[in-house]
């Protein structure tokens, strides 16, 4: 028992009030007068009778009537652990929600948050129950529904901040079903967070019925200063034929002060290559460039640290680099004109992302050897090469390889392998005389033309086009592209693993002016990535995401079993099988991964991993909001006040009110002293 004011206590005091009354009370006596004595001077009557205390239940209930009053004045309260046992009411299932993301980890979030479900852990009564769940990205039950607080305690005490990103979600519709799963009466959750803004989003479609209550500890700090490394870029050159490869990481200022001189340092394979020092200014970005380094070796590791502050874990990013890997591809013209290629050339030359192998040659001298080490195949305004007769140019389709085929005068194609083309060539449509064509359709779901969707991203209408084929496709055919009317423009089939795309004009300056268009150069790109199934080469992943090994495996022909190592240390054998979800390795940790196949020699692959960026933003809700939102009414005052030691005295003293009860209980107490002693005085007054 504590007082919220004990100085009132003092008060106590008063109760002598009673027995000084009850001391000196003097007994009534009942004067008779003399006539014969009227005018005789009147002599004060003084009882020498002994005093003392005859009604004693009557000094005690005046005495415990102030007693009560002065305590209720001095507010006092029940500590935590004991409240439990006086307030009662039935046995209780609870659920308490410990987010364990990578924003726990900023300053003593984590430690305070332990200590809050350590809180509610210690004010169970011997008949509840408690459910701990961890949870980020995702939510697991971590201990299931015990009345056992030393395992829940040590539960708690084993729990790691984690690498997941901060999602509400999943860990309150787990909350509800454990919930709804309970006989018992009295329900209710307990999430303690640091509640980031980012981790909800109203949308969630969680909702609690009526019965259950859920109620917050917030471990959010004010004024969170945090500088993070969200993302880096890099820029490749080659320079006496070797890669070279230029640094560039982001930063951000989440603070509200301005970071003057913060060091970032990169570092390649353990060695610190060079660190630079930057001003970022409050709630801004910013960025550092760091000095060309060849590239030589794939599996390359890196991170950019930049400074210190108390979210350690974003203040870091990963990387994984290796030489990039041209695209081969061979173009087949005529042979007859010296410049039909040469806008082809020019805009495959420039570009590093991918770099393009570019080999040219006429369709006569074409050889079936051309298909086997090339990506793509261009037939540009060329009949079709005899090597690729026979079943030839089919194979290389089916095994995955691309083909564009650009229609003009000279493009031919026999019936034999009409399955490749995506449509049947028609004649040329002549515009020259009227108004020349342009593009009026595009289909920008497509990969080819997704990059030009953006307002601003490139103007094909401007292109004149002056002639074209007509091209006839089939329903399985996919129309890319069409003239203002209504005419095919581009064309897509796939056939086995591979893609076919014609384009029927040229893509030089004969038919068509769109080779000077600032539309030409990613166009030709697109086309190319898309039919050699370019991807970007990933240098990192966010945790969260699901790494497909088998995938990976399959397209090196890597047929062994293989280990993965986990940033912190855990070894996680699979199968080259790949059955069921074997394979699939959900990245729950930052850092580097690496992949050891069995028996393989030299240095394993390597995953870098890094934290959602989203994490680095430490904004926080408003508790009420989300509980609102997942009740359908407001959070009832004092709802948060389930941790103790970050409750203050004058919260502990509100939510209990004891006060009112024992003032109530002073009052009537002098209300029957009243009564009683009316009822004495009439017993004692004697004639």
């Amino acid at each position: 028992m504590a007082f919220l004011t004990p100085f009132f206590l003092a008060g106590l005091g008063a109760i002598a009030i009673p027995v000084l009354i009850h001391l000196i009370q003097r007994e009534k006596k009942r004067v008779i007068e003399f006539p014969s004595l009227m005018f005789v001077r009147r002599i004060p009557y003084q009882s020498v009778r002994r005093r003392r205390i005859r009604h004693w239940a009557l000094l005690l209930m005046r005495a415990a009537a102030i007693a009560l009053i002065v305590a209720a004045f001095a507010r006092p309260f029940v500590q935590q652990s004991a409240v439990a046992a006086v307030v009662g009411g039935g046995a209780r299932e609870i659920v308490i929600l410990l987010d364990r993301s990578a924003s726990m980890g900023y300053g003593d979030h984590w430690a305070r948050a332990q200590d809050a479900a350590r809180a509610v852990v210690r004010s169970l009564g011997a008949e509840d129950r408690a459910t701990l769940v961890l949870f980020d990205k995702n939510a697991e039950e971590n201990m299931r529904a015990t009345s056992d607080r030393t395992r829940l305690e040590g539960a708690i005490t084993a729990a790691k901040v984690g690498s997941g990103a901060t999602r509400f979600g999943p860990a309150m519709k787990l909350a509800e079903s454990i919930l709804a799963r309970s006989p018992i009466k009295r329900r209710s959750a307990v999430l303690i967070s640091d509640f980031q803004r980012s981790g909800w989003t109203g949308s969630e479609e969680v909702r609690f019925p009526e019965g259950m209550t859920v109620s917050t500890v917030s471990v959010a700090s004010p004024n969170t200063a945090n500088l993070s490394v969200p993302s880096v870029a890099f820029a490749r050159a080659s320079f006496s034929g070797q890669e070279r490869l230029t640094v560039t990481a982001g930063l951000s200022n989440k603070g509200d002060q301005a970071l003057k001189d913060v060091p970032v340092t990169l570092t390649i394979d353990g060695h610190e290559i060079q660190t630079e020092h930057v001003t970022v200014a409050a709630h801004a970005s910013g960025s550092v460039s760091f000095t060309q380094f060849t590239l030589a070796s794939p599996n390359v590791r890196g991170s950019v640290r930049a400074g210190t502050d108390p979210m350690p874990a974003d203040n870091t990013f990963h990387f994984v680099l290796a030489p990039s890997e041209p695209v081969s591809l061979i173009i087949v013209d005529s042979g007859d004109r010296s410049a039909s290629s040469l806008f082809l050339q020019k805009a495959l030359s420039i570009g590093t992302t991918p770099l393009f192998r570019v080999d040219v040659t006429s369709a006569g001298r074409l050889t079936p050897a051309a298909f086997d080490k090339r990506a793509v195949v261009i037939l540009n305004d060329t009949m079709f090469p005899p090597a690729g007769g026979g079943g030839a140019l089919k194979a290389f389709l089916q095994r995955g390889g691309g083909l564009l085929v650009v229609a003009g005068d000279h493009a031919t194609w026999p019936q034999s392998e009409a399955d490749l083309l995506p449509g049947r060539l028609g004649a040329t449509v002549d515009r020259t005389s009227g108004r020349s064509g342009s593009l009026g359709f595009l289909d920008y779901s497509h990969p080819v033309f997704e990059v030009f969707k953006a307002p601003r991203s490139g103007d094909f209408s401007a292109a004149h086009v002056f002639r074209y084929r007509a091209l006839q496709t089939s329903p399985a055919d996919r129309v890319l592209a069409r003239f203002d009317d209504g005419a095919i423009a581009a064309a897509e089939r796939t056939i086995g693993g591979g893609r076919s795309i014609v384009w029927t004009s040229t893509l030089d300056d004969t038919w068509t002016d769109i080779g000077v268009k600032p539309v030409f150069l990613p166009l030709v790109h697109q086309l190319i990535r898309h039919l050699a199934h370019y991807e970007p080469p990933t240098s990192w992943l966010t945790v969260g995401q699901v790494l497909d090994l088998t995938a990976r495996a399959k397209g090196r022909g890597d047929r062994a079993d293989r280990i993965v190592v986990t940033p912190s240390g855990e070894r996680i054998p699979q199968s080259s099988a790949g059955e069921g979800n074997e394979g699939l390795i959900e990245l729950s940790e930052q850092g580097i991964y690496e992949v050891r196949s069995t028996g393989a020699v030299g240095r394993p692959e390597a995953i870098a991993v890094n934290i959602d960026p989203a994490e680095s933003d430490l904004t926080a809700i408003d508790p009420g909001e989300l509980v609102a939102s997942v009740t359908g009414h407001a959070m009832p005052s004092g709802a948060q006040a389930v941790q103790t030691q970050d409750m203050t005295r004058e919260e502990s003293e509100k939510r209990q009110g004891l006060w009112w009860y024992l003032l109530m209980a002073g009052l009537l107490l002098l209300a029957a002293e009243t009564v009683i002693s009316n009822q004495l005085s009439r017993k004692d007054t004697f004639l």
